[in-house]
């Protein structure tokens, strides 16, 4: 594409949606997009980024332009293409995201042998004496209620085939819960 008047290549965009039209003014503005990545800082933010913010804040730009008002675009666009950025900057700078920021991937933790201790196993992990030894503690009901924990019966079949009601069955499937955590912590 030739090189063409700016303000036509501003109409092509407002009008028509022209992506070469915009993509010529992204071009003809690349020294002020590779002077905001000089002046700004933006957390893993890579070419592809800045490349992608400048062409939708020239795009925006194109649509709010009033010729009539603004004698020259390359002002408006910067201006509008450093507000953005500022505003980008205090998202990532908000006092409630600072533990993202000085946060560290486990991965390259990890990677980097920056842990030395060996990590313990943190769980229980339950052995057959411990489940026997709980289900000694249950009582006809509360084996029920295992069961219905379990998921080998339903709430309504135990319910059928016992003498129990169904809310006796959940008070003991409660029952049992409270007993399984004591036994395992």
């Amino acid at each position: 594409m030739e090189k063409m008047d700016e303000v036509y290549l501003i109409r092509r965009v407002k009008e028509k949606q022209d992506m070469k039209a915009l993509h010529e003014l992204v071009t003809r503005y690349r020294p002020l997009i590779n002077g905001a990545k000089l002046n700004f800082y933006i957390r893993h933010f890579d070419e592809d980024d800045w490349e992608q913010e400048a062409i939708i804040m020239c795009y925006q730009s194109c649509c709010t332009y009033d010729e009539n008002r603004a004698d020259n675009f390359g002002a408006y666009y910067r201006t509008r293409f450093y507000n953005h950025l500022r505003s980008l900057l205090r998202y990532e700078l908000a006092k409630k995201r600072t533990a993202f920021s000085k946060s560290i991937s486990y991965d390259n933790v990890v990677q980097k042998n920056l842990i030395k201790e060996e990590v313990e196993e943190m769980h229980i992990t339950p052995r057959k004496e411990m489940y026997q030894k709980f289900i000694k503690k249950l009582s006809e009901k509360e084996l029920i209620a295992l069961k219905i924990f379990l998921g080998e019966l339903t709430l309504e079949e135990a319910s059928k085939q016992t003498k129990y009601s169904r809310y006796q069955l959940l008070q003991a499937k409660a029952r049992c819960k409270s007993k399984l955590r004591k036994e395992l912590f």
